[in-house]
This record gives C-alpha cells, sequence and structure tokens, in this order.
C-alpha cells in the first residue's frame, strides 16, 4: 500500500497538511499530528501496516498493541477518504 498519488502532502513551520487534488471524492485537505505526519511520510513509499508499526516503535516510546491500534486507525481513516492505494 502507499499513498494515493492523487493526495499531496505540505509541511510547513511543523504543520502537515494533506491535500486531496482532482479525481478524487474527498475534496478537502487534512491536518496530521506529528504520528499521523509520519504515517503518511513513511507511506510515500510501499509499505505494509506492519512494517509501519514497526517504524513507530522504533521511533517512539508505545507498546506494540497501542501502537498497532493507532496505525490501523489512521491507515482506516486515510483509506475510507480514498488516500490509501493498495497495489
Amino acid at each position: 500500500m502507499r499513498l494515493n498519488p492523487s493526495f499531496l502532502t505540505h509541511e510547513s513551520k511543523g504543520e502537515h497538511i494533506t491535500v486531496s487534488t482532482a479525481g478524487t471524492a474527498f475534496n478537502g485537505l487534512i491536518r496530521s499530528n506529528p504520528t499521523a505526519a509520519f504515517i503518511i511520510e513513511l507511506l510515500k513509499q510501499d509499505t505494509t501496516e506492519h512494517e509501519i508499526t514497526e517504524r513507530i516503535l522504533e521511533k517512539y516510546e508505545v507498546d506494540r498493541l497501542t501502537a498497532e491500534k493507532d496505525v490501523a486507525g489512521i491507515i482506516g481513516r486515510l483509506r475510507s477518504i480514498g488516500a490509501i492505494a493498495d497495489e
């Protein structure tokens, strides 16, 4: 899976924004907290939910269950708006 190429990201002054472009059902932008922004950045390359969870565990002091739950939640929200391209 990876970030749908119809979604662009931008970071400015510590704020991470993901914007949909033409051709998507979602019409708006997403402001992300640091964890969600980290996940979105990882999604710029082909990856798996497991790989993202492992990277979260490396970066943050969090237990595996919490990391898995948070990753699944963020990916689920992104998938619901068409921001995830499953290949």
